[in-house]
């Protein structure tokens, strides 16, 4: 389960301590704390801060460091993620920008001016920086992106219960980050969907950057304190760290087997036809859009004509 536990010193200057902790299993949890109680259904669990102590653990807990004040998406999600990894599980968050605080942290993210993976040190705004996820994504990372790119194979690998060496794992490394934390890294850093100087015809608020960016206290709040922030800054991490294990499992349980049977239609297409030009689906896979792209990146386009056979139901026409 997972609780909010914030301990914040006597001084608003001094850092904010998050004292909830991780924990790995695979079956549902409650997400439980002061300001809401959620379901998820997802095989990662949490746990309260006070179910494992030093003693218990046989270690000290490592502490993760990132910025106080104004909250966005991209430090949430990663706080959440490099928690459900093995180096940081159960790992204290502290918000602050002290730098001599931020100095004894393990791990510092979206805050210090440093990218240096062999330091875990992630952040994303210091003049010059320009990592991009690679594997021929060419946005420029976040907090959120770096974390997943670092640690994203080891995270994948738990929650699919498959070694980080699998191909599975290589294919849903990737899918996730195109249809999840690429947007949040873009969002994060400026950048839009389109090369386009035209206004949009509309304005999307309902997003997962946004939704998290409206958890922050708004300043006609009565309550403006630290600890009300850090309460605050949990509910976001649980938000985009719900989303994140949701597109996870989604990918895992849809998205791979429908490749699976796309692509084993693929490799038989010869028997279907000498020329190799029709693809039979005889498995129901949704929606047609992605597997025209896997069939896309697999065949020889040299052959310009490619036919599709498939069943449909009544989610398709």
């Amino acid at each position: 389960m997972f609780s909010c536990c914030p301990k914040v010193l006597s001084s608003c200057a001094l850092p904010v301590y998050l004292t909830t902790k991780f924990a790995i299993s695979y079956r549902s949890f409650t997400v439980e704390s002061a300001f809401s109680v959620k379901h998820f259904s997802t095989m990662a669990s949490l746990v309260k801060a006070g179910d494992m102590s030093k003693e218990e653990t046989g270690k000290t807990l490592k502490r993760v460091g990132t910025h106080n004040g104004t909250f966005h998406c991209d430090e949430a999600l990663g706080c959440f993620m490099i928690r459900l990894t093995d180096k940081y599980a159960g790992a204290q968050i502290v918000r602050t920008r002290d730098p001599k605080v931020l100095e004894t942290m393990d791990a510092v993210l979206d805050v210090g001016g440093v990218y240096d993976p062999s330091k875990d040190r992630y952040d994303h705004h210091q003049r010059g920086f320009d990592e991009v996820f690679g594997h021929g994504f060419v946005t420029k990372l976040s907090s959120a992106g770096l974390i997943y790119k670092h640690f994203g194979l080891e995270i994948i690998s738990k929650e699919i219960g498959r070694d980080p060496g699998h191909p599975d794992v290589e294919r849903l490394y990737l899918a996730v980050y195109k249809s999840f934390v690429e947007a949040i890294d873009a969002i994060d850093n400026g950048i839009n969907m389109y090369d386009t100087d035209q206004p949009p015809k509309y304005i999307n608020n309902t997003h997962l950057s946004s939704r998290v960016g409206r958890i922050n206290i708004d300043w006609i709040d009565e309550d403006q304190s630290p600890e009300k922030e850090n309460e605050r800054f949990h509910q976001a991490m649980t938000v985009a760290g719900g989303e994140f294990l949701e597109n996870v499992h989604h990918h895992a349980k849809s998205w791979l087997p429908a490749r699976s049977i796309v692509e084993e239609s693929i490799a038989a297409r010869q028997e279907v036809d000498s020329s190799g030009k029709i693809v039979v689906i005889k498995q129901f896979c949704p929606p047609i859009s992605r597997v025209l792209v896997i069939i896309a990146s697999r065949m020889d386009h040299t052959n310009s004509n490619i036919f599709l056979v498939r069943p449909l139901n009544h989610f398709q026409s």
